[in-house]
């Protein structure tokens, strides 16, 4: 099974969206995921990084609320992080859901 880990202070989280929770991000956007960038050339709100990353914990840590999403991120803010850092999270965490195709040629 695919997944990315993401360290969080003391604690390691597991991140793959499935389809279920594809589609429940997409409901939340109102967009296909891969939308948020636009053209390359748009930065996603930290709304939606918060629903990106809640979405990618369902599937192994699913007791996890938005709530708790929205204070994981906070901590990983706090942790010297920034917004723009989590994009190529974001990037990760598409191409473990099969979101984005790795090329195994170019991989």
């Amino acid at each position: 099974m695919n997944y990315i880990e993401f360290e969080v202070g003391n604690k390691v989280y597991k991140l793959r969206m499935n389809i279920r929770a594809t589609m429940a991000l997409e409901k939340q956007l109102g967009c296909n995921p891969l939308a948020i960038f636009g053209n390359g050339d748009t930065i996603p709100t930290i709304t939606t990084m918060i629903y990106i990353l809640h979405a990618s914990l369902q599937q192994y840590q699913h007791n996890i609320t938005l709530n708790d999403a929205t204070a994981i991120f906070e901590e990983w803010i706090d942790n010297g992080n920034s917004p723009v850092d989590f994009i190529p999270v974001i990037i990760e965490i598409y191409k473990a859901s099969g979101i984005i195709r790795i090329d195994e040629k170019n991989a």
